[in-house]
């Protein structure tokens, strides 16, 4: 398994199929959310913009021409709230691995890959986000070094009726 930048030409059905699974997977979390498939297109367009605008990539974990995951890492991201100041901040916007290659280390060598593209871009902050539900990544993530910056809290009003 290697850890390479995605190429355009051969790598979109793979992306494509780990982004889906990525949405299925938080749609099992937050029923809310629509199906991988009613999505896929327009968010890869979406995810594609998005690196070109913040001094993005995608890398992918290929096994043997398989893509087993990927990570959309944006280097050069603005905050939109004027009460955080001027903040340019880091992203990992995007990390999944499809299940069969999960616990595999693959996930851990995607997140090492973004984080020495942030460095080499100079980042000083690198976020990543997580729904509060996916306690196998949240706890990735902590032993990683990240830590909470903010947090969602939402109340279902029906579940009172």
């Amino acid at each position: 398994m290697i850890i390479r930048p995605l190429n355009r030409q051969t790598d979109m059905d793979g992306l494509r199929d780990c982004l889906i699974e990525l949405q299925d997977f938080e749609r099992e979390i937050d029923p809310r959310m629509p199906p991988g498939k009613e999505i896929a297109d327009d968010y890869i367009f979406e995810m594609l913009e998005d690196c070109e605008t913040c001094d993005g990539a995608i890398i992918v974990a290929d096994d043997d021409g398989h893509i087993a995951g990927y990570a959309t890492i944006l280097t050069r991201v603005q905050t939109d709230s004027v009460d955080d100041g001027d903040v340019e901040f880091g992203l990992i916007s995007d990390l999944v691995v499809q299940r069969h290659y999960r616990r595999s280390g693959y996930g851990l060598r995607l997140i090492r890959e973004a984080e020495a593209i942030a460095r080499a871009k100079k980042v000083r902050w690198l976020r990543i986000s997580v729904l509060a539900a996916n306690h196998v990544s949240r706890r990735l993530y902590t032993e990683l070094g990240y830590k909470e910056l903010h947090l969602d809290l939402e109340k279902d009003f029906r579940a009172e009726e």
